[in-house]
């Protein structure tokens, strides 16, 4: 509907309402309209509007530079694909004080050039979605660096509240999440180190194994979770590495059996990633798997049911160490020898 290309110092804002009417569009996703799309531009301000029912995806930067949104209001969940915001290969990005409630991801960054997703902050929004709330990937060609995400509260939201992958080449690099509340979300995190191998044109050739490190969260709060529990893995000899979790409470629904525990998912390494790829996980709270450097300190893990699983398996991981809320016996199965 709105659209600019090699544009500078550009703005939409104002207190009033643009409705993309997205019901009223059919067919596969590439043949809707975005509602607001912006290519190759610098200087972009998005503030005080509210943007209702897009076709597709409601607001797109692809390589951007000198992002600013602040103040905005989405309701979308009129069609499919209905993301809120898409940050796509663009940097120096500043989000801040965004509501949004959307049919598919609420606040996105994807990379799908070579150009990488960097200098991005995130701070005082409010979403809710049928599917990830917060998400790095799909597509991560270009991959992802130097992003600080902060005080953000999520509700009922289907997939997963925070949702960190690599699955098509590119590098994962230095991402903070903190001050995080979720209520009512499937998976409240995910963090996946895949090989789709999609390249970002038909006539290239597939990308190279991606690097996902240097990734830290702190005081994130969840209840309501799902029984699936969260994962944190990569692939046969390409681990994920240098993960910390810390003041993290999470409230799962539990009800897992003794079967499940003993479960060894798939490894899927072409899958879609979502929270749910693996099924059932050994888990009612985290299954690590091929990481390296994994730090959990402060962590509490509860269910409303009994759960004959344990609240962290882990396979092939390297200097884990866990500092979990309370009694650590059993918490972790099999026991690492630094776990206290």
């Amino acid at each position: 509907m709105i659209y600019a290309e090699g544009a500078r110092e550009i703005a939409v804002s104002g207190e009033g309402a643009i409705d993309g009417q997205g019901a009223a569009f059919s067919g596969e996703y590439l043949v809707r309209p975005y509602m607001l799309r912006f290519v190759s531009c610098e200087g972009v301000s998005l503030e005080d509007v509210t943007l209702r029912d897009g076709a597709m995806w409601t607001v797109h930067f692809l390589a951007c530079d000198r992002v600013y949104v602040r103040g905005v209001t989405i309701r979308s969940r009129c069609n499919k694909n209905n993301d809120g915001l898409d940050i796509d290969s663009s940097s120096n990005v500043r989000i801040s004080d965004c509501d949004i409630s959307s049919g598919d991801d609420a606040i996105v960054l994807k990379s799908t050039s070579a150009r990488p997703c960097r200098n991005v902050t995130i701070t005082n929004c409010v979403l809710s979605t049928d599917c990830n709330a917060i998400k790095m990937g799909t597509e991560s060609n270009g991959g992802f660096q130097n992003i600080a995400i902060s005080n953000c509260a999520v509700y009922d939201t289907r997939l997963s509240g925070i949702a960190l992958e690599i699955v098509d080449g590119g590098v994962m690099d230095g991402i903070a999440v903190s001050n995080i509340t979720m209520q009512n979300t499937g998976g409240p995190v995910f963090i996946r180190l895949g090989n789709r191998a999609r390249p970002y044109q038909e006539d290239m050739p597939p990308p190279g194994m991606g690097t996902l490190r240097n990734i830290a969260l702190s005081n994130i709060i969840a209840t309501g979770a799902g029984e699936t529990g969260c994962s944190i893995t990569g692939l046969p000899g390409h681990p994920v590495e240098h993960i910390v979790l810390r003041d993290v409470h999470i409230e799962f629904a539990g009800g897992g059996t003794h079967e499940q525990a003993e479960r060894v998912p798939e490894e899927k390494p072409e899958s879609y990633p979502e929270y749910k790829m693996f099924g059932p996980l050994p888990a009612y709270g985290f299954y690590l798997r091929h990481a390296k450097g994994i730090r959990m300190d402060g962590i509490s893990l509860t269910t409303k049911t009994d759960d004959a699983r344990p609240a962290i398996a882990q396979e092939d991981v390297e200097n884990l160490t866990v500092n979990m809320l309370g009694d650590n016996t059993g918490v972790v199965s099999p026991e690492p020898s630094e776990t206290r």
